[in-house]
């Protein structure tokens, strides 16, 4: 049976995070990882903010080291970067013992990572292998994978309110009956953090409901 669960990571010592910590108005997505000659390889996909300035943040990373771009496209960059960190954002004894990874991306100075266990047992070595290396582990959802396959739940929280705002007050209208800054003014946030909710929240339910067999060069 198992469970589906949400996890917030943060750590100065994960992989990207001086990057995340520094460029708020990107949005990282896990890949995938690979291990060649003794380095450890991450894939990553970039969505918003400049590439040239978002590659020259990377490098000053001391995470992770020699960012290479490995495909562009109008709304998303595709990096390969060496991890120069002992820290793993999910462990790998975790994956061993049972544990699959449906998304991870970057939020608030950290990683969440949306991921399916099989008892309480793995969630419970997660938790402590991330406390054993000072890692903040939080727990923002945990429900029976059972009990529902419904696809928004890919999304937080604050996702579902944004989107749902957005699409009742005319935002996606044509011509739009609700501009970023009414949206702003009623979450009384700034129109920035609006522009990033949306697009964090609009990525992650088209990640989520898109074919698996989908690949960014068929679209390119």
């Amino acid at each position: 049976m198992g469970f589906i669960t949400e996890i917030h990571l943060v750590h100065d010592d994960l992989p990207l995070v001086p990057t995340i910590e520094r460029r708020s108005d990107v949005t990282f997505r896990y890949e995938y990882g690979a291990t060649s000659g003794g380095r450890r390889l991450q894939f990553v996909s970039a969505l918003g903010g400049d590439a040239e300035t978002l590659e020259r943040t990377i490098r000053a990373d001391p995470t992770v080291s020699n960012p290479t771009r490995i495909a562009a496209f109008e709304n998303r960059v595709i990096y390969r970067v060496d991890i120069d960190t002992d820290l793993e954002i999910v462990p790998g004894r975790c994956v061993e013992a049972g544990l699959f990874i449906f998304t991870l991306r970057s939020a608030d100075w950290g990683w969440v990572a949306r991921v399916y266990v099989p008892d309480r047992d793995v969630l419970s070595a997660f938790r402590a292998r991330c406390r054993d290396h000072d890692v903040s582990f939080r727990v923002t959802q945990l429900y029976d994978s059972s009990v529902t396959d419904d696809r928004t739940d890919f999304l937080t929280a604050q996702q579902r309110e944004i989107l749902t705002m957005a699409y009742y007050a005319g935002y996606f209208d044509i011509p739009r009956a609700a501009t970023q800054d009414d949206l702003a003014e009623r979450l009384d946030i700034t129109d920035s953090a609006v522009s990033q909710r949306l697009r964090r929240a609009i990525s992650e339910l088209v990640a989520a409901t898109l074919e698996t067999d989908c690949t960014p060069d068929r679209y390119g």
